[in-house]
């Protein structure tokens, strides 16, 4: 008679195929978070990576690097007598591996104060992170006009974007877009549609056709009727059209404009050729504020070198200057 044995839970295994499980799914979350695009691009063009959103994907790198920590805290107890063993002699009971924890602890310095300031080689990484989120922006229309622009109602987005209420609120009832009113988030109403904000604002940007103008009735003149004197026409004077003068940024267009569009992370060249500035203009002006500015430098980069905000060095540039 064979007796059947009940086999318990092997806390070790358990332990140790949560830890590796946990920082498998942790490990393709944080690859997933490098090649994201930024949060307002990634939320204005509803950005999705196997199905799920970039927050989606931040929220399961949050979670399983809670659960790779329980675990790694709760494997290294199980392990502790095993550990130790590796840094201690057993013949002179003295620390050994002295080299080894040396090296390791100045690699692991090395990466947590190297992303800090920056230093190479770590910041080639960093800078092919930058590289990667900037691949996302394909055109004009992935940048959004306002920063997180989803998080507006539609009223207040239509306010910031200079678009009338009531002829965007037709014609998004004449494209069966679904909304509640238009107090409604922008990024509910995409929701709620399966689109994108990015979607709702190129349909409400689209050119609408006016009616047609109908033609005047044509009268056949009467046989018997005698025909009308016609009046003299007499030449206006002449009169030389006014122009009107260009309009010129000041400070509250320029935030509303710019701010939170990204346009930092653009190369001052870039910026010069986009907005039609002279590029040695602009560098006299910053000079003039005791700013350099470096050929390839991007105005994020020319702003951290000098404490500044890229939207402030976006104020020396474009302030007084005409809207082109």
């Amino acid at each position: 008679m064979t007796t059947r044995r009940t086999s318990s839970l092997q806390l070790r295994g358990f332990i140790s195929l949560l830890t590796a499980l946990s920082f498998l799914v942790m490990t393709i979350s944080g690859i997933i978070l490098f090649i994201v695009p930024q949060g307002r691009i990634a939320s204005w063009i509803d950005w999705r990576m196997l199905g799920l959103t970039k927050s989606q994907w931040g929220d399961m790198h949050i979670t399983t690097s809670l659960l790779f920590i329980i675990a790694g805290i709760w494997h290294t107890w199980l392990n502790w007598r095993a550990l130790i063993s590796y840094f201690k002699d057993k013949a002179t009971q003295t620390l050994a591996l002295k080299r080894e924890l040396l090296l390791a602890a100045f690699l692991t310095g090395f990466f947590t104060i190297g992303a800090i300031y920056k230093t190479p080689p770590l910041n080639y990484i960093l800078e092919l992170n930058e590289e990667i989120k900037e691949y996302w922006i394909k055109t004009a229309e992935d940048e959004p006009p306002v920063s997180h622009a989803e998080l507006l109602t539609l009223r207040n987005f239509l306010k910031k974007t200079d678009l009338e209420l009531e002829p965007s609120l037709k014609l998004l009832e004449q494209h069966k877009i679904r909304f509640s009113g238009p107090d409604q988030k922008l990024g509910d109403i995409a929701r709620q549609n399966q689109t994108s904000p990015a979607a709702i604002f190129k349909l409400l940007n689209q050119p609408t056709d006016p009616p047609p103008t109908p033609a005047a009735p044509v009268v056949p003149p009467s046989a018997s009727a005698p025909a009308a004197p016609q009046p003299q026409l007499t030449a206006a004077p002449a009169t030389v059209p006014t122009i009107a003068a260009p309009a010129r940024w000041t400070v509250e267009l320029v935030e509303k404009r710019f701010e939170g569009t990204g346009f930092g992370r653009k190369q001052l060249d870039e910026i010069c050729t986009e907005l039609k500035l002279d590029p040695a203009v602009a560098r006299t002006k910053l000079a003039n504020r005791k700013i350099t500015a470096a050929s390839g430098d991007t105005l994020k980069q020319i702003a951290e070198r000098h404490n500044e905000h890229p939207l402030e060095l976006l104020k020396i540039l474009l302030v007084g200057e005409p809207v082109r």
